[in-house]
């Protein structure tokens, strides 16, 4: 199959007109250069092209209506697609004046705990999981970060912008903590009428069922009340709202003004100053961070790069006027930040990289 061919497939792809093994092999073949340079030669085209007929099986044509959005992970490699009617395929590489000066590797397993005697432990980076226990702190490997024996009083679990970890608490709820986020929580719930822990920042929760003793999270604008269900809080203070997402189970959220409401599973609620809204959940672009992705629908440049600058450890400065374009897409948050850059550019945003210290970064919008 020639360079041609390949791009044809590409576009009918997007269209949803492939067979479902083609569409199969279309996404397994870009994902497998996903993690790499996606400066895509018209040569890598045609090599894709060829192991995809290589491995198709002969039929018919059929048009297909596919969730556009569930495949373009697999060709977040080659660009974002915009809610417009933009072509994305009639450019393959990058123009030289947009081209990325230098390169941010992406956020990684960093955290700390601040102990009930104000003691502050890094944790290990090779690690990803912290447990709660009587005798002290362990990772899920069974080795001790602190045999400090507290039986009382309250620890908080911290990660940085470019951080994520675990921590499994003294009742076997799991949390999974995003970047630049804290959970505040008792050593042990054995003395409490309630399991009161609170959240700035993202998390994900996996509540241990206790149906005499109730777990409650308190963030900026709200309480959400549980007996034990699996939800996800974002309550970062710069999105001026608190989105609250249920897979399973049942919570109540309370916002800060005494309003209630109750969600089911596949729901979400959105708080703010304003009020309490309740809608659909998209349980893919809410989760995606757990599930090591970037995501984003229907999002601005400056939603994309907010989450960008947690993850990526960088400050964001935008100058002169900066497109409104949304975008649909996204990328594994084990790629560079060069590889969210590329794709970007591509509808004609500039970007340029300033190296703030050792360890910081700024990233310079302009139009």
């Amino acid at each position: 199959m020639n360079t041609e061919e390949a791009k044809q497939l590409l576009n009918r792809y997007i269209a949803g007109e492939c067979t479902e093994a083609e569409k199969s092999l279309v996404e397994s073949s870009f994902l497998d250069f996903n993690e790499h340079e996606i400066d895509i030669s018209d040569e890598m085209i045609a090599e894709i092209g060829k192991e995809i007929y290589k491995e198709l099986p002969k039929s018919k044509k059929q048009v297909l209506k596919i969730n556009l959005w569930k495949g373009i992970g697999a060709i977040a490699a080659v660009t974002l697609l915009t809610v417009g009617t933009w072509e994305i395929f009639d450019r393959l590489s990058l123009e030289p004046n947009k081209q990325i000066i230098t390169d941010i590797s992406p956020g990684s397993n960093q955290a700390s705990i601040t102990l009930n005697n104000g003691k502050t432990i890094n944790l290990n980076g090779s690690k990803k999981i912290v447990i709660v226990t009587a005798s002290g702190l362990i990772y899920s490997d069974g080795t001790t970060v602190s045999n400090i024996e507290q039986k009382s009083g309250v620890q908080t679990f911290s990660t940085p912008r470019g951080g994520q970890y675990q921590i499994i608490l003294q009742d076997s709820t799991k949390v999974w903590l995003n970047a630049s986020s804290s959970l505040k929580y008792p050593i042990s719930f054995e003395n409490t009428k309630q399991r009161i822990v609170e959240l700035i920042g993202e998390a994900y929760f996996e509540v241990a069922p206790n149906k005499t003793k109730p777990f409650v999270v308190k963030s900026s604008l709200q309480t959400v009340e549980v007996l034990g269900t699996h939800f996800n809080i974002n309550d970062y203070k710069d999105d001026g709202n608190t989105v609250t997402t249920l897979l399973e189970g049942s919570v109540r959220v309370t916002s800060q003004k005494a309003k209630q409401i109750m969600l089911s599973p596949n729901r979400q609620s959105i708080v703010s100053h304003q009020g309490i809204k309740v809608q659909d959940a998209d349980l893919e672009t809410a989760l995606a961070w757990k599930n090591g992705r970037l995501e984003f629908k229907n999002a601005d440049i400056k939603a994309i790069l907010k989450q960008a600058s947690r993850w990526y450890n960088l400050d964001v400065e935008y100058r002169g006027t900066i497109s409104d374009r949304k975008f649909n897409g996204g990328i594994s948050r084990s790629s560079n930040l060069s590889v969210l850059l590329k794709i970007l550019a591509y509808s004609g945003i500039n970007f340029t990289i300033e190296r703030q210290d050792n360890l910081t970064y700024k990233l310079i919008v302009k139009p």
